[in-house]
């Protein structure tokens, strides 16, 4: 039924966007009638197309579905690039109609400037899909705290997250750069915080030889996020969800990376140790909660720990007030929603309605949150403002 109850939000939107758009902007032309048949017949097509994507095959029934994901991005695709910047564009031209009415400016004018808001959306959608998905930006950041060794002072950790490479699969070559830019950094330790493939273990087939290459001296450790349990598919049978899930398992294994499971481990420095604990997936419903946070750490806590949790709402429900000396946090999980502004005096991005803590260092007391918006794309193959982050975190003794 919801997914039914999608198609059919899909498909009013489409129309809504094409009618309105017309009656707006092209009832007075010559040729409306030719506009008129070209707004529906494509908002016709387009519909369809949506349709098609979900219900061709029934028995395997949605986009998620691997070979599926081209189709997917390419209507995802359009609705970004020619379905908001038309709905920018009605926005801006009905802000403007009381100044028309004010006779500030003509029909003419208010037209050409909302027209012209949409054309600069449409242009940076375009710069996002091609060049920014693939710029990787590495954001620095220090962590002070009287729960950091001194043995520990300048340790230099790299962190990236949410790398959904079936999201990625025909620019594997761009990876290169994401990988070069980590071992330019010569960090201590690397952490990969969860969301390594969208749904299937064969996404990761042709990336060994690319992920393989990260180094440090400590190696790299990871976590699975909500997308690598493979719950997202009407599997068959439970064996082939096991059997894919076992897949995405071994893989960390052939890259090198230690995947913590509701595990901890040692990050150690001469006579000083740092409690390094990874939990699976824990997240607000819809969202599984694999997560034990318990489970992660020793009976007996009496070093500083060091989490990696995918989701940051777990912090917060969890985390920040729990008896162990979690100074540190690193999570992932929101990508910036993919769309947005970050920078050093400003960050804003629309998750920010779902996510309190979506993007940044977050602090309450002595426990710190860092949040990456990730390295990879899922649904929308682009980045709108939002370049994938690689984080340079360096702890510092208080």
């Amino acid at each position: 039924m919801r997914l039914y109850a999608g198609l059919f939000s899909i498909a009013i939107f489409i129309f809504l966007i094409d009618i309105i758009f017309f009656l707006i902007f092209l009832r007075h032309t010559k040729n409306k009638k030719l506009w008129l048949g070209i707004s529906l017949g494509l908002g016709v097509l387009y519909s369809s197309f949506w349709m098609w994507l979900f219900l061709a095959s029934p028995e395997s029934y949605s986009y998620l579905q691997e070979d599926n994901y081209p189709l997917f991005f390419l209507a995802t695709s359009i609705m970004i690039i020619l379905y908001i910047p038309r709905l920018i564009a009605i926005i801006f031209r009905l802000i403007l109609f009381p100044v028309q009415i004010a006779h500030l400016f003509n029909r003419r004018k208010a037209h050409i400037i909302s027209l012209t808001l949409a054309a600069v959306f449409f242009i940076i959608s375009l710069f996002g899909i091609f060049v920014i998905r693939f710029q990787f930006r590495v954001i620095e950041q220090t962590i002070e705290s009287q729960y950091i060794p001194q043995s520990f002072d300048g340790y230099r950790i790299a962190q990236i997250s949410d790398l959904h490479l079936g999201t990625s699969d025909r620019f594997k070559h761009s990876f290169n750069k994401m990988v070069d830019r980590i071992n330019e950094l010569d960090v201590d330790v690397v952490f990969f915080t969860g969301d390594i493939v969208n749904n299937f273990a064969t996404e990761l087939d042709g990336w060994q030889p690319i992920l393989n290459k990260i180094k440090s001296s400590d190696g790299t450790y990871a976590i699975l996020g909500n997308h690598d349990y493979g719950d997202y598919v009407k599997w068959e049978s439970s064996n082939d969800k096991q059997r894919n899930f076992r897949d995405v398992i071994a893989f960390f294994d052939d890259i090198n990376w230690k995947l913590l499971k509701n595990e901890y481990t040692f990050l150690t420095r001469r006579r000083d140790s740092i409690i390094l604990a990874g939990v699976e997936n824990w997240g607000h419903p819809p969202f599984p909660q694999y997560g034990d946070l318990n489970e992660s750490l020793p009976d007996t806590v009496n070093k500083p720990v060091l989490l990696l949790s995918h989701d940051p709402s777990h912090w917060d429900a969890e985390v920040k007030n729990h008896e162990a000396p979690i100074f540190l946090t690193l999570a992932g999980h929101t990508h910036g929603f993919q769309f947005g502004i970050r920078s050093e005096s400003f960050n804003w991005s629309p998750v920010k309605l779902r996510y309190d803590k979506w993007g940044g260092l977050y602090q309450h007391k002595d426990k710190y949150l860092y949040v990456n918006v990730g390295a990879g794309t899922i649904g929308f193959p682009g980045r709108i403002g939002m370049r994938p982050e690689i984080t340079l975190i360096t702890l510092k003794s208080k």
